[in-house]
């Protein structure tokens, strides 16, 4: 499978959640809307193979809207790629689901965007500092 395949397959299963795509330097980049975040995370790691969560970092963007932007990287040692997913969303409204349940990497990840950022994960098992 390449870049341009699991691309693909995201538009496809997620029409109207992915909002853009974006290849800078072979590194590939997919923008989806909150509210498919968590799927598209899901299909990521069930479908195409992505087993591993590298980092999860997030974005301030104070002054813009929407100010909080979460970036997710992931990589498949099976085909030895490596994909971000972004998403972004307001200030009012600074929760994103959490992904323990997917990779339970992104505990430490999540509590840590909670304690920097203000941003919370809905679902966290033990959101705290």
């Amino acid at each position: 499978m390449t870049h341009a395949d699991i691309v693909a397959a995201l538009k496809e299963k997620f029409p109207s959640g992915v909002l853009s795509t974006l290849e800078i330097r072979g590194e590939h980049t997919v923008i989806v809307l909150k509210s498919s975040l968590a799927a598209v995370l899901q299909e990521c790691r069930d479908s195409l193979g992505f087993e591993a969560l590298i980092d999860i970092t997030t974005i301030d963007q104070m002054g813009s809207d929407p100010r909080f932007e979460i970036v997710y990287e992931l990589y498949s040692y099976t085909s030895n790629l490596s994909l971000r997913i972004k998403s972004a969303t307001s200030e009012d409204e600074a929760e994103f689901p959490s992904v323990t349940s997917v990779w339970p990497a992104a505990n430490w990840h999540e509590r840590e965007a909670y304690d920097m950022m203000g941003v919370r994960f809905s679902g966290h098992p033990e959101l705290k500092r």
